[in-house]
């Protein structure tokens, strides 16, 4: 029987990014994915935007995540031959004029500046936007295809025969003496990526939330460019977008509501002026944390079982800097930041 330097449960975006990084180390990976996953991956937008909230605030690290996972996509769409990184700018929308001044007033600020500057203050000459207090143009970001890049990264893992897409139960994983039994499989390690996870990591204070999402068809937008105005609206392509999204941290069914499906659409309706014809409405379960931290680390009692989770919305922009801080810790015994390890909660 094979034994794997590593197996990855769970082939989201985290355990896509962690499984694509080993491989280019040369360590001899399995990804086995849940044929019912939790679909947090498969409906997130994707999108990378380093100035976010009310208050226009800068993302945590945004100066070491944003260009880090933009090499990162950059890179494997030559060695992959596709393209699901889109270097779209993001406008953020005012409401007000008070929002256009607490611009003002961050405009001279330092750490902006990989991001914004005095002349990214403009006005969106489309007639289908509203935007009467202008908007702000924020570069540095993006939009990954989540479903593309997952896929793709499934096509290269299958054609090496190091992808099983089967369910394991936690009794199936048995901690061996010098090896981890993993169903029918055995590996060195094994690292967690199936976001939120009640039972295995239930010592951990995850906070899931629900997040709804939808795609619509509309007419007469920009598609390359991403809106942002009290929710997102960004391309996808052949004039659909993707528009939201709800955050719920009181129910976890997977099950679409008319609520949010109206909360989304009563937001777009105030900077999109034209009709906005809904193909799909999309849930998914967000891993998550109390701190709003990822959560990375060895498990206390179960010496190389790992976790890498509790990315939240940012996954598609922290995902490949923490999966190399990740592989460092695990391979080096290199030490992970307290913001992001998982024994700042034992």
């Amino acid at each position: 029987m094979i034994l794997y330097d590593y197996i990855i449960l769970g082939q989201g975006i985290a355990g896509s990014v962690l499984s694509l990084k080993l491989r280019q180390q040369g360590f001899h990976v399995l990804v086995i994915d849940s044929p019912n996953p939790n679909t947090s991956s498969e409906i997130a937008a994707g999108i990378m935007n380093p100035i976010t909230g009310k208050r226009m605030t800068l993302s945590w690290d945004a100066k070491e995540f944003f260009p880090s996972a933009i090499t990162f996509y950059k890179d494997l769409e030559l060695e992959l031959n596709s393209q699901f990184y889109f270097n779209y700018p993001v406008y953020r929308i005012f409401s007000s004029i008070s929002e256009q001044n607490d611009w003002a007033a961050k405009a001279n600020d330092q750490r902006f500046d990989s991001f914004v500057n005095k002349s990214s203050l403009t006005n969106l000459k489309n007639a289908n936007i509203h935007n009467p207090y202008g908007a702000m143009r924020v570069e540095g970001g993006g939009r990954v295809d989540v479903s593309l890049f997952i896929a793709s990264t499934q096509n290269v893992l299958v054609a090496e025969g190091l992808f099983r897409k089967q369910h394991i139960e936690l009794n199936e994983i048995i901690k061996e003496e010098e090896h981890i039994s993993v169903g029918n499989y055995k590996t060195k390690k094994l690292v967690f990526c199936t976001g939120y996870d009640p039972i295995f990591w239930g010592f951990l204070p995850f906070t899931p939330m629900k997040g709804e999402v939808l795609e619509v068809n509309v007419a007469g937008i920009d598609t390359d460019k991403t809106l942002v105005g009290g929710c997102f609206f960004s391309p996808i392509h052949d004039g659909r977008f993707y528009a939201g999204a709800t955050y719920d941290w009181k129910n976890f069914d997977l099950e679409p509501t008319q609520k949010a499906k109206g909360e989304i659409l009563d937001k777009v309706s105030r900077f999109i002026k034209t009709s906005i014809q809904v193909d799909k409405h999309k849930v998914g379960i967000r891993p998550a944390v109390k701190d709003r931290r990822p959560l990375l680390g060895e498990h206390p009692d179960k010496r190389n079982i790992y976790l890498f989770s509790g990315l939240g919305s940012k996954g598609v922009s922290m995902a490949p800097l923490l999966a190399d801080q990740l592989i460092d810790f695990m391979e080096q015994g290199a030490p992970l930041k307290q913001e992001v390890s998982l024994n700042r909660f034992l």
